[in-house]
């Protein structure tokens, strides 16, 4: 599986890196599967007169198939995708973005449209971060109010 860690970093090898980074820059439109939150981030580079570029977050598709239909219906009015890559993230959000990743998407795209990734890059890390192992709360005084997470 490309992209799998078992580094408590969360860090993905290089050499896996390096083929990914090499994917992202003739891709159409990436796939990218971040099992361990269940979600995928769409990165697609199309554009048309009516469709710019677009980062989006989506639901895990199990085959090739289901992940280019997610990105049609994400995406209805495109061409049909020529380049389309799909690859497993099993590293965290922040290898993600330190390892390189992220970099060479947003210098794929036109400035304006870093914000959309960003939204897209902290969604996921909402979810990531959900699913950290929580600190022990203190209990709360007999008679008072826990409200703990």
């Amino acid at each position: 599986m490309i992209g799998k860690t078992n580094d408590p970093t969360g860090d993905v090898p290089v050499p896996t890196v390096r083929v990914i980074i090499r994917a992202v820059r003739d891709a159409d439109t990436v796939y990218f599967a971040f099992p361990r939150l269940q979600r995928a981030l769409v990165v697609d580079f199309r554009q048309s007169e009516s469709h710019q570029p677009a980062a989006l977050v989506a639901g895990l598709g199990f085959t090739v198939e289901e992940q280019r239909a997610a990105v049609e219906k994400l995406r209805p009015g495109l061409p049909p995708i020529e380049r389309f890559v799909a690859m497993v993230w099993g590293g965290s959000t922040r290898a993600f973005a330190e390892q390189g990743v992220l970099p060479v998407i947003l210098d794929r795209l036109p400035p304006q449209y870093t914000p959309a990734v960003m939204v897209a890059i902290e969604e996921l890390r909402a979810v990531e971060r959900g699913l950290a192992p929580r600190r022990a709360q203190p209990e709360a005084a007999e008679g008072g109010d826990n409200h703990g997470g």
